[in-house]
Order: C-alpha cells, then structure tokens, then sequence
C-alpha cells in the first residue's frame, strides 16, 4: 500500500485510549515536502493550511460520527488505500444508498489551477465542498430534509466529546463548533494529501526538464511522454494529452469541457452532462502498476487502455 507523508490511518478510539495524538509533538502538515517544479496552489489566503487545523480536520475526516446513524465518515468512500477513492463503482452511504457518481481520488487536489470541486464544479471551493457530503441526505445523512436531522444535531453531537472539545480549542482558540470551522480543517487536511514519489518525479528530478528523455524512463516510456505533451499535428504529432491535464501536476485546466462521457452510473438509460472537472491524473496505480480503481464519474473504465482509447476516438 502506498504510504502517503504526514498522514496516519487511525481510529478514533485510539485518540482516547493509546493517546495517538501528541498536540505538542505534531505531525508538519503546514510545512510538507513539495517539489520546487510544482508551482499550483488553490489554497486559499484565509485558510492556509496549519498543523493543528490539518489535525482536527483529519480526526473529522475519519470520524463516523459525522454521520446521522453513525455508519459512514469521509474515509469510507475516499479510502486512503486507494488514492482517497473507492474501488466500487459508487460507494455506499447510510442505509446501503449509493452515492450519485463515483468517489473522486483526492490526492493533491491542492495542486491544481481549479478551484472548484465536484465533478460537476458545483462546490465554488474545497472548503465549501468538504460539508455537503455531510448534508447530503444519501451520503450522511444531516440534510434537514426528508427527515433527516439539521447539521445543528452534528455540531451538539461533536460537543459532547471531550477530543472535540480539546481540539476545537487547541485550532481556533475555543471549543466552539460550526460549520466553517468543520469546513476549514477538512479542507486543510484534504490540501495536505499528497504524492510526488513516483517515477515520473525521479526522472524531473534528475533533467529538471520535462520534455527531455527522462533517464529512469524505457525507451517506450518516454515515448509515451512525449506523445501526452506534444499537441496533435506539427512535427512531434503527440496525443495532446498536456492540453487538459497539465504536467507536472497533472489538473485538471480549469476552462476544460465535457470529455465526451456522459454516462449515469445509477440509470444507464439516463445521461450526465454537467461534468467538467477531473481529478489529478496522479497516483492511478499501485507499485505493481494495478489500478486504485475505475475511472470516469460513471466509472465506466477499468483501465488506461480504455481512457487512451476514448480519446483516440473523439
């Protein structure tokens, strides 16, 4: 399983029992190892990401408290095994309902020129998105509607811990709850989830050039590489691939449009054409080269071949 810096898979009981986490001794999420070539950032100037801030919202991240019937926490559909995203096709909220589209992967979703989030960009910011899982009335269950307790339950429900109540305070100075505090720390440890191990950045790293042949890379890899960032036609004659997915980070561009997928992972006899934002191309595989999961919202891909396919074919 890929190990991802500063980030610690625990359960909320050991906070309690085994005393995981030391507030004196941190992990350094505001201060992580970002290579000098990655240059996007959509964190915001009024939440920068903090030690204390990235903590609280990653105890939020995998609390199951967070929801309704106390079933389902973030964690459940962006599993950190698979690049904070599900190998099922939509993942199953409370009471068994599955979510409308597939689990996006949130691997460095800060490094990115888009600022908006879903796959259809209705959440204007990550901070803004981080809490409408929560109100959702499939996924968590707090959408005061159908009827669903308001997110007001969810705030007295985190009161009347004690660990809340103590990193509340150690984040923001007090104990008190609300949603933009929620919305802050998740969007913080969201923005500090991140992967700049792979071979791609060993070879950037050795010729500080992308588009030389990368020493680390076969003949045939870096043929490839140079097809994905030479536009179609002219004398390289590439894929154009860079066009939309901008290496080195690999966003998403933000004024991207539909790519021609338009399937309904829920109704195959409905269509979804809103979606224009996709996650970061990076960390699809594991070290044996196998899939983190399907790909597409609809999740009608089950592998790289049928995506370059796609595309040859539009």
């Amino acid at each position: 399983m890929k190990k991802y810096p500063l980030l610690l898979i625990f359960t909320i009981s050991s906070i309690l029992i085994a005393g995981t986490i030391d507030l004196n001794n941190l992990d350094h999420y505001a201060n992580s190892n970002v290579p000098n070539y990655i240059t996007k950032d959509n964190t915001p100037n009024n939440n920068p990401i903090t030690d204390a801030g990235a903590t609280l919202g990653r105890v939020l991240f995998y609390d199951k408290k967070l929801s309704a019937n106390g079933t389902v926490s973030c964690a459940s559909c962006h599993k950190q095994e698979f690049a904070f995203s599900d190998t099922a096709a939509l993942s199953v909220g409370l009471n068994s309902g599955l979510t409308g589209r597939h689990a996006m992967r949130l691997v460095n979703a800060r490094f990115a020129n888009e600022v908006a989030f879903f796959w259809d960009e209705r959440a204007a910011t990550l901070e803004i998105q981080s809490t409408m899982p929560i109100q959702d009335h499939v996924e968590m269950g707090f959408s005061g509607t159908q009827g669903d307790l308001p997110i007001d339950s969810l705030f007295i429900r985190l009161e009347a811990e004690n660990y809340y109540q103590e990193l509340f305070t150690f984040a923001y100075g007090d104990a008190n709850i609300t949603e933009a505090r929620i919305r802050r720390a998740l969007a913080q440890f969201i923005r500090s989830i991140q992967s700049f191990d792979s071979k791609f950045d060993a070879g950037l790293a050795q010729v500080n050039n992308i588009a030389q042949p990368f020493p680390n890379f076969t003949a045939q890899e870096n043929q490839g590489k140079a097809l994905f960032i030479a536009p179609p036609g002219g004398p390289a004659n590439g894929a154009g691939c860079q066009g939309c997915h901008q290496a080195p980070e690999f966003d998403i561009n933000p004024n991207s449009q539909n790519n021609g997928i338009i399937g309904n992972a829920q109704d195959p006899n409905a269509t979804d054409l809103t979606v224009t934002k996709a996650p970061s191309l990076r960390d699809l595989v594991n070290a044996l080269g196998q899939l983190k999961g399907t790909m597409m919202h609809d999740a009608s891909m089950t592998s790289i071949m049928d995506v370059i396919n796609h595309y040859n074919n539009i």
